[in-house]
């Protein structure tokens, strides 16, 4: 299916607001606003009430026609291909704007201005584009590609963001100066400061671009696993009071974002969806009998106990893999008698040791 790009500005205060919420569902902004275009496409309405007294204003849309992205063999792009190609596309497009100002500089207008102008175009904002360029080429090389499950999208979305809007600023800058440098009947360029502080802020925001790109590489948050367990562990947590158990849940939450990148997917599935349980059990244990005014401690050691066993699960997956497959063939054996003697399936009685 053919991809266009659809570029628009938005607060920035809705637009953190919605990464979080998008965040805790699992999802990419990029997801979530085609989960919409395609209901309102599909419903020919708008999927909610939108009433008089509500203020729709807002900074001018500037809309962009970007060209069409064929996906190989005809399926839809997932969110990795999507990026890609928005960031080559973006890349390009910044290229052609800074060409198209670079050559329109007439030698008849003379200055510092101008000269400035055209090292700016000609020298420094195209060194950092073609520099953006190879970093975007290197992220989503064959090697490079397997890092992103474990990478925050929301960080990368932010990288898209930015870049366009340098895209935007340069495209404006090229249908307005590259006229106003035409028509231009003087020889002094003082009249164009104006664009000369635009192109030196421009540079500025390219040099902002390199540490959110390492931010992203040096993030953890990944997939849907991680955060359902961390949304699932702050639900459980939302009316505990009990502060010692508070701080075991923050600790908790901070090593499964450090180690996540560690763990196996079967190891990550099952914590979500077995281990998770009893820590959500016994934390709504602990939520009544604080509630009730009860003896509250003996199910806060239950919560802890709960914790310590999550922490050596995540921490110690590669160990216990490890000595997983070195257990013997008559240990195996040994430890499925006892749990179905445990467990009253078979008859006989199992010796508890300890």
């Amino acid at each position: 299916m053919a991809q266009v790009m659809v570029n628009f500005r938005i607060d920035e205060d809705v637009k953190k607001n919605m990464e979080q919420a998008c965040r805790e569902m699992g999802l990419s902004m990029t997801a979530a606003f085609t989960i919409f275009a395609t209901k309102v496409g599909k419903e020919k309405r708008i999927p909610f009430e939108i009433t008089a007294g509500q203020n729709h204003s807002g900074p001018h849309q500037r809309q962009r026609r970007y060209a069409e992205i064929e996906c190989a063999r005809g399926e839809e792009p997932n969110g990795l291909f999507q990026t890609q190609k928005q960031l080559e596309h973006l890349c390009s497009e910044i290229r052609q704007s800074l060409t198209a100002i670079h050559i329109a500089i007439p030698s008849s207008i003379t200055g510092l201005t101008m000269e400035r102008i055209r090292l700016l175009c000609g020298v420094e904002l195209k060194d950092k584009a073609m520099g953006v360029s190879a970093a975007c080429k290197s992220l989503f090389s064959e090697r490079s590609g397997k890092i992103w499950k474990k990478k925050d999208p929301s960080i990368l979305d932010h990288y898209v963001d930015n870049l366009s809007s340098i895209a935007e600023e340069l495209l404006d800058m090229e249908h307005t100066l590259v006229p106003a440098m035409k028509s231009y009947q003087g020889t002094q360029s003082d009249d164009f400061a104006p664009y000369e502080q635009r192109l030196t802020a421009v540079s500025r925001r390219f040099d902002e671009l390199a540490p959110v790109m390492q931010q992203f590489l040096n993030s953890t948050v990944c997939g849907s696993y991680v955060q359902t367990v961390i949304t699932r562990i702050r639900k459980a947590a939302a009316s505990v009071e009990t502060p010692y158990v508070l701080t075991a849940l923050e600790n908790l939450e901070k090593l499964v974002l450090r180690h996540w990148d560690a763990m196996e997917d079967q190891t990550a599935a099952r914590l979500e969806s077995d281990y998770l349980q009893t820590l959500e059990l016994t934390l709504r244990e602990l939520c009544q009998a604080e509630q009730e005014g009860g003896e509250a401690g003996g199910k806060a050691a239950l919560c802890l106990r709960v914790m310590n066993v999550l922490s050596q699960v995540i921490s110690d997956s590669g160990q216990v893999r490890q000595e997983w497959t070195q257990r013997s063939l008559e240990a195996e054996v040994e430890a499925l008698e006892r749990l179905a003697a445990m467990r009253g399936d078979i008859a006989g009685s199992v010796k508890l040791e300890g």
